[in-house]
C-alpha cells in the first residue's frame, strides 16, 4: 500500500509544478517545469545557419533550475551574428573589456508580456582583436538560457 501511494504522489508533483507555474511562474517569464533543454533558438524558429549548436545543459538541483543551450560562430561571421541578434533580440552591442569580447551584464528576451524570458549573450575570451580582424579569432560563443523556477 505504501508503495502505491507513494507512486501517486510521485505522479502529481508533475501537475503540481505546472500548477505552480501557470499560477506564478508564466508571468515571471519562466519556462515552463516541463520544458526540454533543448536548441531554443531553433524551436522559436530564429536560429540562423552560422550558428552551430553544441548542445544545452540542465542544472536541476539549482533553485532557479536553469537551462543553457551553446552555440558558436566562426570569427569571420561574428560580425553578422552579432547584428542578426541585436536586430532580432536587442542584444546589446559587443565590447571588449579586459580578456575579451562581450555582450555584457545578463540580457534578457521575451517576444510579450507573460512569455518566456531568454537569456541572450555572445563573447569570446581573446586578445584585443578589432572588429575589423574578428576573422582572426577561431569561435565566438553565443548562449541562450531559461530558467524554470525564480529565485
Amino acid at each position: 500500500m505504501a508503495l502505491l501511494l507513494a507512486g501517486t504522489a510521485q505522479a502529481q508533483r508533475p501537475d503540481a509544478a505546472l500548477a505552480e507555474w501557470e499560477l506564478h511562474g508564466r508571468s515571471e517569464g519562466l519556462a515552463r517545469p516541463d520544458t526540454v533543454c533543448q536548441d531554443f533558438l531553433q524551436a522559436m524558429g530564429r536560429k540562423p545557419a552560422e550558428l552551430e549548436y553544441l548542445g544545452c545543459t540542465q542544472d536541476d538541483d539549482s533553485y532557479i533550475q536553469p537551462m543553457e543551450a551553446r552555440y558558436r560562430v566562426s570569427g569571420a561571421s561574428a560580425a553578422k551574428i552579432e547584428a542578426y541578434l541585436q536586430q532580432t533580440f536587442g542584444m546589446p552591442s559587443l565590447t571588449y573589456v579586459c580578456c575579451g569580447w562581450s555582450s555584457g551584464a545578463p540580457y534578457f528576451w521575451h517576444e510579450q508580456p507573460g512569455s518566456v524570458k531568454y537569456q541572450i549573450g555572445m563573447g569570446v575570451e581573446s586578445l584585443h582583436h578589432p572588429r575589423t580582424q574578428w576573422s582572426a579569432i577561431p569561435y565566438f560563443t553565443v548562449t541562450v538560457a531559461v530558467n524554470r523556477k525564480g529565485p
